[in-house]
Parts: structure tokens; sequence; C-alpha cells
């Protein structure tokens, strides 16, 4: 994996960084280049958040409201949580930017598409709803595009050993976690087109681990060379937290719309909502998932001895114990909140369990 020195932005065209590199203008075709090469994990992240927001708004079925208790307009709440990475993100880009152009037309561009664009979206959408299995058509299609262009911009930005961190390591390691989560019980994901082999996961759903984990490490990466507090030196739990709090955060607008009646997988019955229509089980197993998983990817990483294919490698062996870890967390947080091991969670875990020993 390529190391990455903290960059700065300077002025726009003809100007040169310290380093004596011309950047060009940003709305030129180099300047789109330059942009999605250092940055398109969190325009990726926008990019996602509006656009479910209209797919919500727009496309998702009526009946699919039917059971939410609440009305489709109140999703455009969701909205917020990964639009708030984007605006942290962009703020630390622009105090530390030296472009000419003045900070407050990069704050007032920030403004507009943080409240504007969404704002937008939620007032003039136009209604085109979609059956369920459109609904499904377009994640697959969308997590299998997404997929393809975040794989591109790894191979330039950061090369073939990040290729094979994110859509290697971190995809055997999505898969364990999004089987294991079926096989137990507490959700299904039928009725999607792409499956692995004999394995009930969906490969959209694999993949979007990859996804998540690609986006929430390099934009964790960006940051820890923006933000002290974040700086490899101060520890890997410090960003193993960044980038948790992140995934939760693209999570909170994910699953609400996932969950809404099935729409694309269904929760046990036995899960109580605690946010619109999404279990604690599901924030706790994706708080232990990304933390754990983002702590070894760090920990490994800032290892100086070992070259990009011995660290995958050494990240890859640690794919069951990280696998362990994640459950062992998430079952820590649900038990203090379900107050116990008699919840709901631990009951379809017991279930499980006779299952297996079942003759």
């Amino acid at each position: 994996m390529k190391d990455k020195k903290p960059r700065t932005e300077t002025a726009s065209a003809g100007a040169t960084n310290p380093t004596g590199e011309s950047l060009p203008p940003l709305f030129s075709r180099q300047g789109i280049a330059r942009e999605f090469r250092e940055h398109f994990p969190i325009w990726l992240v926008y990019i996602t958040a509006v656009g479910m927001l209209h797919a919500t708004l727009a496309n998702v079925p009526a009946q699919a409201f039917a059971g939410a208790g609440f009305p489709r307009q109140m999703f455009f709440v969701t909205t917020l949580f990964p639009l708030s990475w984007f605006t942290l993100y962009f703020i630390l880009r622009i105090r530390r930017s030296k472009r000419a152009a003045p900070r407050w037309k990069a704050y007032l561009a920030l403004a507009g598409l943080v409240l504007g664009v969404p704002l937008a979206v939620f007032f003039f959408y136009l209604p085109y709803p979609f059956t369920r299995d459109q609904m499904k058509a377009l994640y697959e299609f969308s997590a299998f595009f997404w997929a393809a262009l975040l794989a591109v911009h790894i191979i330039l930005a950061r090369g073939r050993h990040a290729l094979a961190l994110f859509f290697g390591v971190a995809l055997s390691f999505g898969l364990l976690l999004e089987n294991t989560g079926i096989i137990m019980g507490f959700f299904s994901e039928p009725g999607f087109r792409v499956y692995l082999w004999f394995l009930p996961a969906p490969l959209c759903t694999v993949l979007s681990w990859s996804m998540v984990f690609a986006v929430a490490i390099s934009v964790t990466d960006r940051l820890s060379e923006w933000a002290a507090w974040l700086a490899p030196w101060k520890g890997a739990w410090r960003r193993a937290g960044a980038a948790a709090a992140m995934a939760l955060c693209l999570d909170a607008q994910i699953d609400p719309l996932a969950s809404l009646s099935g729409l694309f997988w269904r929760w046990n019955d036995l899960l109580s909502p605690v946010f619109f229509g999404v279990p604690l089980v599901n924030f706790a197993a994706w708080f232990g998932a990304v933390s754990v998983f983002s702590f070894f990817t760090f920990r490994v990483r800032d290892r100086r001895d070992w070259s990009p294919g011995r660290k995958n490698y050494e990240l890859f062996l640690r794919v069951p114990l990280a696998c362990f870890l994640a459950l062992a967390v998430c079952f820590s947080v649900v038990a203090v909140a379900e107050g116990g091991f008699d919840g709901p969670s631990f009951r379809i875990l017991r279930a499980f369990g006779e299952r297996l020993l079942a003759p």
C-alpha cells in the first residue's frame, strides 16, 4: 500500500504546492481526475446519501411504509448522519486549503451541497414508485457499480495491495459476518439475483461490507492527516473508533430503508425496532465488526518492518479472530442494552444452538 503524506490545497490555475507540483483548476478535466483520485471515498458517501434520500422519497412503494409507523418524509432525518461526515471532512479540508478563492465561497458551496441539494430533493422529487423486485434490482446494480468504481479509485490512489485489502481480506471478513447473521437466524435476505454458491447472503450485501471498510478506513486515513488527535502515533484505537463511528452513521441511513417491511432484508420477529424499524443488535454488530477489523487494519499497517503483501497476509490470518471478537463485542453491548442474557437476541442465539445440537 502506498504511503500517503499530508497534502495541502493551494491556489487554482497555475499554482504549485510546496513540492513544486502544479495543481489544475478544480473544474478542469485534470482537476476532476485529481478529485476522484484523492477524495472519491467521501464523495461516495455524499452521492450515496443523496441518492438513497431520493430513492426513499420517489421510488419506494407505498405498501413498504404500511407497517413502518412513520411517513416516508421522516427518512430525511437519516440523511443527516452520513452528511455530517461529509461536512466535517470538507470543513477540515477548507481550513487547510491555500487556494486563491476566498474561504467563504468554499463554505457557501459546502452549505449548498449539504443543505441545498437534500432540501431540493425533499421538496421537488417526482414520485415514480418501483415494485419490491425493482428496488432489489436497483440495490444490486448500485452495489456492483459503485464497488467497481471504488476498486478503480483504490488502484489509482493506493495500488494493488490496497485493492487486495479491501476487496480480498475485508471481503472475506464481510462474507463471514453477513452469512453468520443469516445462519444464526437474526435476519434473512431473500429474493436477490446473485448469491455465492450455497451461501444465504447475496453478493451485493457482501460487497457492501468491502465498500464500508474501504470508505471508513480511507476517510479516517485522510482525517488523521488533518486532525492531530487521530494521528498514527496516538494509537490505532482512536482511528478504529472514528472509522466505527462513521460506519454507524452510514448505517443509520442504509438499514432504515432496507428494513422497511422487509424491502431488502427481514429481521427476526423477536427483535424490537429501536431506530426507524432497525433493532439494536444491528448497530451493535456494526460497531463490533468495524471497530475490531479497523483496529487490526491500522495496527498491522503501522508496522514498518512488514511489506504490503505481508501485511495483507497477516490481516487475512486474523479474519477468524476478528469475526469472533466482533461477535463478542456485539453481544456484550446487547447484553447490557437488553438487561442480561434473556433478551430477544440471546433467545435467537439459544435457538440457533439448539438447531446445531439437534440430532
